[in-house]
């Protein structure tokens, strides 16, 4: 999910990065015995060797109801958000993101209107101020960062999400969210090879509860993605 639709996007309407650490070379065949880091490791190992994945993103806050579903590939994706009932469309492709969004979507992720480009394609370069916001989540290096709890991480008891065995990985949210606290959650198969089953993160900013689920799914879909014919580059709109 990108950072500008989490808390901070949601309280500029209203009036509001980790790495991905490396694996031991081989891969167990359980995950008994094993620490929170340790499994944490393996799980992003086997997501990487994956390429690509569907995520199914919703974010609750302040009555805003936020759903993304993004295809990411390591060098370029493309997804739809809905919010409120409000939707749009994101495409990354050769370095340059590019978006479709109503009126109401392009108030909500550029912060500013431009009635001249409502449902129509912007092209954001690398050069502009919205690239980093916009790019987050769609790209296959960012979606697993954002699946990265931070800090000392801890494991909980095996529990069963989405039908399949499970086991929580707790640490602090990521810092690609753009929240000042809280707890995120990734839940890894037990099932080798151990993949991300979903990931939740419970947090607050500036005392508003914000509450994000991430179910990656197709892990290894084919990312097929094209720019659109026809695009209005954001430098020489008013946003």
């Amino acid at each position: 999910m990108k950072k500008s639709l989490t808390a901070v996007a949601a309280l500029s309407v209203l009036g509001l990065v980790p790495a991905v650490s490396s694996a031991s070379a081989t891969t167990p065949v359980s995950l008994t015995g094993l620490t929170a880091q340790q499994i944490l490791n393996i799980s992003l190992k086997a997501a990487v060797a994956k390429k690509s994945a569907t995520t199914v993103g919703t974010t609750s806050v302040l009555g805003i109801n936020v759903r993304e579903v993004t295809t990411s590939g390591p060098r370029s994706g493309y997804g739809n958000e809905s919010i409120n009932g409000n939707k749009g469309s994101i495409i990354y492709t050769g370095g340059v993101v590019y978006t479709n969004f109503d009126a109401f979507l392009i108030k909500f992720n550029y912060g500013v209107t431009d009635a001249a480009v409502d449902n129509k394609w912007i092209s954001v370069t690398k050069a502009s101020k919205f690239y980093r916001s916009l790019a987050q989540g769609i790209t296959f290096s960012s979606v697993l960062q954002q699946l990265t709890p931070a800090g000392t991480l801890s494991a909980l008891a095996p529990t069963t999400i989405n039908g399949v065995s499970t086991i929580g990985i707790v640490g602090k949210v990521s810092a690609t969210f753009g929240l000042p606290s809280g707890t995120q959650t990734l839940y890894v198969s037990t099932t080798a090879p151990f993949l991300p089953v979903a990931d939740e993160v419970r947090a607050s900013e500036r005392g508003v509860s914000v509450d994000i689920v991430i179910t990656p799914k197709n892990w290894g879909i084919a990312v097929s993605v094209s720019p659109p014919k026809v695009f209005t580059p954001v430098a020489t709109t008013k946003l």
